[in-house]
């Protein structure tokens, strides 16, 4: 599978349940950063892993100030927990540790994960990232290459690996390897100052601005949804192919989930406007939730990318076999293969039915 983050993928929602599924006896992850905004994501999956018997290798980079001392702080406390093992890699030459792997295998098979998201926030759930998932048995030869590497990484004899305890993360921050995540965001700021003043100036911005939110910390269970930063994924039927070419309906079964929760209209990511969710009966009790969608008109199989804020849900719709939409649409495909499916459907025939799917 290959992901499109954030359009039709949160990686750290995928990240969690992997870990938490039950169906992994060893993962093994190399980062080049890692921050507490990051691994708060992955308390839980991760003790509950380990208390179930795994065991975990993370090979991390302290390489140009993105690593933070608080996420090295929760991935020592994790080696408190259970069989956990943190490797620092840094060459004080002029390279960067740079990988982005992920690994999960049991006794028979491996899903392997090579992407550009780093365990922060931001590489989680907000930047735009992408990655291949390979899933195989255990003694394909592309995992034997990846373990191979893993192993070679974290190797304390090549001199640019050093397993982590308390004294090497306190030499870590006292030599200036790893900030404060305080630190690390106001020397962010900075470059973003010199933009703003440029643009209070009188500067235009070079480029359009689409705003992503990362869900809450806690993330026991996507069905849900009740916090924002979640994303919902939708192929919607139309009310009428013909005469009501831009009014969806959205099954009860949707709206009764905490994702649309004291939400009475849908807020147009491509022009700013509401539109209000009007309930429709049929023999006297509520049968399902219409909405006008004016962008879908043109459209020949409409999809939505919806994600919830603190007050709001924003929707951005797609053709379904557009640049933007196909992701969605593959996302919500995969998604009914999945064990339990992750992708539900309004009725049996799939081709007139709506499809939605939590991220």
């Amino acid at each position: 599978m290959f992901y499109n983050q954030p359009q039709a993928h949160r990686f750290g929602t995928a990240l969690a349940n992997d870990v938490g599924s039950g169906k992994w006896k060893r993962i093994e992850f190399a980062v080049a950063w890692v921050r507490r905004s990051g691994t708060s994501y992955l308390q839980d999956p991760i003790r509950r892993f380990l208390s179930e018997g795994g065991f975990a290798q993370f090979i991390v980079g302290v390489d140009i100030e993105n690593t933070s001392a608080e996420g090295l702080h929760d991935l020592l406390a994790w080696q408190r927990d259970g069989s956990f093992e943190t490797y620092i890699h840094h060459n004080e030459s002029n390279s960067t540790f740079h990988p982005k792997v992920y690994l999960f295998r049991n006794d028979e098979k491996a899903r392997l994960i090579v992407g550009s998201n780093n365990l922060t926030e931001s590489g989680l759930f907000i930047n735009t990232e992408a990655g291949l998932q390979l899933d195989v048995s255990i003694d394909d030869q592309i995992i034997s290459d990846v373990r191979t590497a893993l192993a070679s990484w974290r190797d304390p004899q090549t001199g640019l690996a050093k397993k982590l305890d308390e004294t090497l993360l306190n030499d870590l921050i006292r030599q200036g390897y790893v900030y404060p995540e305080r630190e690390l965001n106001k020397r962010r700021e900075v470059s973003g100052k010199k933009i703003r003043a440029n643009q209070r100036a009188g500067a235009q911005p070079l480029f359009g601005s689409q705003k992503y939110t990362a869900p809450g910390r806690s993330r026991r269970s996507v069905k849900g949804a009740q916090l924002p930063g979640t994303v919902l994924l939708m192929r919607v039927r139309r009310a009428s192919s013909t005469a009501r070419r831009t009014q969806i309906q959205i099954p009860i079964r949707v709206i009764h989930t905490q994702f649309f929760l004291r939400i009475s209209h849908l807020v147009s990511a491509h022009d700013g406007r509401s539109h209000p969710l009007v309930q429709a009966s049929a023999r006297g009790g509520l049968n399902t939730i219409k909405a006008e969608i004016p962008e879908i008109e043109p459209m020949n199989d409409p999809v939505l990318r919806l994600e919830r804020t603190a007050s709001a849900i924003i929707y951005q719709a797609f053709d379904a076999g557009s640049v933007l939409g196909k992701p969605i649409r593959q996302a919500l495909l995969n998604g009914f293969s999945m064990s339990p499916p992750a992708t539900l459907s309004s009725i049996a025939d799939l081709d007139k039915s709506t499809w939605w799917r939590f991220i």
